[in-house]
């Protein structure tokens, strides 16, 4: 079932081609309190997403080639920083851009690094821990932007250790893969448990975030392409935030 929540009139707005929309209503604009600090997140298709500060500071997630995923590569693209969680052609594409960012990606992105004032955590997860190949790694990112605690699980397809996910700890919004070839449905909700995120963010082809999404009462289905998030107004319940195909 998909509820319309109206806490989101406060912090979170579709965009369409006349401006912004508030989630609920879509006739009226919703205007944030002006102490909230705005984080926009865009969607691009598969596990692409930029996420921008109040300050104008971008961060862009999991870059994909031509041809690796069913969606059509964005462009005039300007990050600070990308974030690449595995070595793939879906997910390391940093030819993207149009700028030269700082990169995080595979052992570099290891362990705590700062980019544009922002500090990011980067906890690596083995597909099989005991051998830690490099080919399996998958980089789990943690930052804080504007008071909201990210954190972005990339193409894990393990859960991670007690260790990991204490050093994780709670966050604010959660992107979580959730294709078939990723983690169990049980292996997600395990993680989910840990973390406690207020917002989740599935990841992946529309018909996997459509059958995860139906298995939540709190959702909200985006008219659009992005969303504007604030700590001040996160939701009272975990809820799943869909957005729109770009």
């Amino acid at each position: 079932m998909t509820i319309r929540l109206p806490f989101f009139l406060a912090i979170a707005l579709a965009l369409s081609g006349c401006g912004l929309w508030p989630f609920s209503h879509r006739n009226t604009v919703a205007q944030a309190p002006q102490q909230q600090r705005l984080v926009r997140v865009d969607w691009y298709g598969y596990q692409c997403f930029r996420i921008k500060s109040a300050l104008g500071i971008s961060i862009l997630t999991n870059p994909f080639a031509p041809n690796s995923t069913d969606f059509t590569p964005p462009k005039n693209l300007t990050p600070e920083l990308i974030l690449s969680t595995t070595e793939s052609a879906d997910a390391n594409y940093v030819d993207l851009v149009d700028n030269t960012p700082h990169i995080l990606r595979s052992s570099v992105g290891v362990g705590t690094n700062t980019s544009s004032g922002i500090r990011i955590l980067g906890v690596p997860i083995f597909k099989n821990p005991a051998t830690q190949d490099i080919a399996g790694m998958n980089v789990i990112y943690r930052w804080t932007m504007d008071n909201l605690k990210f954190c972005f699980l990339g193409e894990l397809q393990t859960v991670p250790s007690p260790q990991d996910l204490d050093r994780l700890g709670n966050v604010d919004v959660l992107f979580i893969p959730v294709s078939e070839t990723d983690l169990s449905a049980t292996q997600r909700q395990q993680i989910i448990q840990a973390l406690r995120p207020q917002v989740i963010v599935p990841m992946g082809r529309l018909s996997d975030m459509n059958r995860f999404a139906a298995g939540y009462s709190a959702v909200y289905r985006l008219n659009g392409t992005a969303a504007l998030l604030s700590r001040e107004a996160l939701p009272a319940v975990q809820t799943v935030l869909l957005f729109r195909a770009p």
